[in-house]
Parts: C-alpha cells; sequence; structure tokens
C-alpha cells in the first residue's frame, strides 16, 4: 500500500507542477499587456529586445524634467507586420526646438533567448523634425536582452544621423526590471552625447549630452498598463550643463 502510494505522489506533483507552469503561460497568453509589460514594451527609455510577441501595443506619457526646464511627452505604437518583424511609429516632445518629433520604421527580432541564449533585434527609424518639416535624421537601434527567472535585463546601442551629416548622436539604453505578478519594477535609463563637431543650426540647439533615468515601475489591471519613472536629469548645451530632476506616468495597452 506504501509503495502504491508513493507512486501516485511521484506521478502526480511533476503533473500538478507542469499543470501550474501552463496556467501561468496561459495567464500570460490571455492578457496581451502583461505579456507586453514581460518584454519590457512599457519601458519608456530602453527599446525592448523582443518583437512581435502581442499583436499591437500603444503607450503615451507625460511629465517634467527640471534640467530642460520643460514638460517631457512622448507616444508610441507598435504592431506587428508579419513573424518577428513590426512597424513602430512614434512621437517625442522635444524641448530643443518646442514642438514633437515624429518617427516611423521598422523592427526584427534576429535572436531569440530559446534558441540562441539571448534576445536580439535591430531597428531603422527616420524621426523628421516636425509634422510638416521633410528634415530629419536616421536611427539605428541593435537591443539585446535577456531574462533570468524573473529578472530582465535589456540594452541598447543607437546612432543616429541627419542625411547632411551635420548632427550625429549615440545612445546607450538599459533597463533591469523584476517581475512580481501584475507589477514589474526596476531601473530604466539613457544616456545620449554628440558625436564629432555638430555643424549648422544642431550647434546651436542640440545638446552636446544628456541623460536621465532612475527608479521605474508597471502596474497592469485588466488590458490596461500604468506607469511611472522619477530620477536625476542632466543636460548640456555648449558650455552650460544643468541638472535636475524628471518624472513622468503613462498608460498604455496590449492587444
Amino acid at each position: 500500500m506504501g509503495r502504491v502510494i508513493a507512486l501516485i505522489v511521484v506521478m502526480t506533483v511533476p503533473v500538478a507542477v507542469h499543470g501550474q507552469e501552463r496556467d501561468r503561460a496561459d495567464d500570460l497568453t490571455d492578457e496581451p499587456s502583461r505579456r507586453a509589460a514581460a518584454d519590457g514594451s512599457f519601458m519608456a527609455l530602453t527599446m525592448p529586445a523582443r518583437v512581435g510577441s502581442t499583436k499591437a501595443f500603444a503607450w503615451g506619457l507625460g511629465g517634467y524634467d527640471s534640467s530642460r526646464k520643460g514638460p517631457i511627452a512622448d507616444s508610441v505604437a507598435e504592431a506587428r507586420l508579419w513573424g518577428p518583424i513590426a512597424l513602430r511609429v512614434s512621437a517625442t516632445y522635444s524641448n530643443d526646438t518646442d514642438r514633437m518629433r515624429p518617427s516611423i520604421g521598422a523592427r526584427a527580432q534576429l535572436l531569440r533567448q530559446d534558441r540562441h541564449g539571448i534576445d536580439g533585434s535591430l531597428s531603422v527609424f527616420f524621426k523628421t523634425e516636425g509634422f510638416t518639416e521633410g528634415e530629419g535624421e536616421i536611427e539605428t537601434f541593435a537591443s539585446l536582452g535577456r531574462t533570468f527567472d524573473r529578472v530582465t535585463v535589456t540594452g541598447n546601442l543607437v546612432y543616429g544621423q541627419d542625411p547632411e551629416g551635420n548632427e550625429r548622436d549615440g545612445e546607450v539604453r538599459l533597463s533591469l526590471f523584476h517581475a512580481s505578478g501584475r507589477f514589474w519594477y526596476g531601473l530604466d535609463s539613457r544616456a545620449r552625447f554628440a558625436i564629432g563637431t555638430q555643424h549648422g543650426k544642431a550647434a546651436a540647439v542640440e545638446p552636446t549630452f544628456d541623460a536621465m533615468g532612475g527608479p521605474a515601475a508597471t502596474m497592469v489591471v485588466g488590458p490596461i498598463a500604468l506607469f511611472a519613472e522619477v530620477g536625476p536629469s542632466a543636460f548640456s548645451l555648449a558650455s552650460a550643463t544643468r541638472v535636475g530632476v524628471e518624472a513622468f506616468g503613462g498608460m498604455g495597452s496590449a492587444f
């Protein structure tokens, strides 16, 4: 009798564990906003390394940066086109030009953690100076990320240049967040710097360096994701450097 009970226990425990894991996977499958949050899609500063986990997602945010003495506004919408390829459009408020700068581009996932041990994607965007200006710059993002149990680390290397070569800049972005049920919390950061000597209008209005980052958190309630971030910021233009605090909050959803 004891052997029979032991056999039943041995057979039942793996099934129960597998069932729990399947339930957790089903929960994420049934709730696209949680899946997008797990990818880091609601991180405002860092581009996620995963592409196409949901059909589409969108978010918007608003806040204030005291180093620039101006508002922060950003919005993003991304939709999967085919397989690991997605279309992404955004509009970001630029305190340098006092206008929204829209961008459009494509993202492609080239590496997957289940196959290659790491997630990796390449993204290319065209960002204009404004909604009515044709002039702009081309930005290329290389994103790498890996999930360790409940912790996800993502890094970006970014290069941007206008067609005339008057403005060239590079960026380093990094995020680290921990998953806990419907909450994701950690750090999100971005550092941007001019490459070489700026020419033309860029020399007068474009910063030589700026950075922001700090603690960030996301909470998913049904189909809605709420997120916020607060932390230090720095801004350099010509010989002047300002230091302050940035804070913003936003909401989004995935489908």
